[in-house]
């Protein structure tokens, strides 16, 4: 019988989601929608933007005493998405519940935040309206054009490739996970969705591994 690792189990999950994101609305997708590359990203700067939440409070990630120095868990998602991102944030929230009750750093806080540039704050309120997300998570847009382009070159830099999918529906097509942020802003590990349990989240925050300068 085959045994199944959670390595085999990780692939299981990238085949299925990349066959989805490749398939999404009869669209074909190429390389953008694969996972990002942990030589690619590790040690990359969280960049200051400013963000309005869902009340239209304007949030820096970089300089609120409530995210300046505590590690952030980063989870871009854009809020039409009929199923890819409603389940990356209800499997999120899951893990997240289970981890936080023992091991959660201090003050760690979660930030989903949507890369379509047509995004609204009321797009997100039906969102969590719809999927029941918890209140005490940072939902937000980028509060100013400028703003959306630092976003959009910061997820560059993160390797966080995505492409908008043309006919019926639109939507996009990208890599299905979270970024772990250390107490820096410097980017520790990307989650993909076969790895949100508590043991991926224990080691994404406590590993010692160093976090070297470009």
């Amino acid at each position: 019988m085959l045994k199944i690792t959670n390595n085999l189990r990780a692939a299981i999950v990238y085949v299925a989601a990349a066959f989805f994101s490749a398939t999404f609305h009869g669209a074909v997708v190429r390389a953008e929608s694969a996972y990002p590359e942990q030589a690619k990203y590790e040690g990359r700067q969280l960049a200051d933007i400013k963000l309005l939440n869902v009340d239209g409070k304007a949030l820096h990630l970089k300089k609120d005493a409530a995210f300046a120095g505590k590690p952030l868990v980063l989870i871009p998602v854009f809020t039409s998405c009929p199923v890819t991102c409603p389940t990356i944030l209800k499997e999120f929230e899951l893990a997240w519940t289970d981890y936080a009750k023992a091991l959660a750093p201090a003050g760690a806080r979660v930030v989903v935040v949507s890369f379509d540039p047509g995004d609204t704050r009321k797009g997100f309120k039906s969102l969590l309206a719809r999927q029941k997300l918890p209140a005490d998570w940072v939902y937000g847009v980028a509060a100013s054009k400028s703003d959306f382009k630092r976003l959009e070159a910061m997820l560059a830099d993160f390797d966080f490739r995505y492409v908008r999918l043309k006919g019926q529906g639109g939507g996009f097509a990208h890599p299905a996970g979270a970024y772990i942020l250390d107490g820096e802003g410097k980017v520790r590990r990307f989650l993909a969705q076969a790895e949100f349990s508590k043991d991926d989240l224990t080691n994404a925050f406590a590993s010692p591994k160093r976090m070297e300068q470009r």
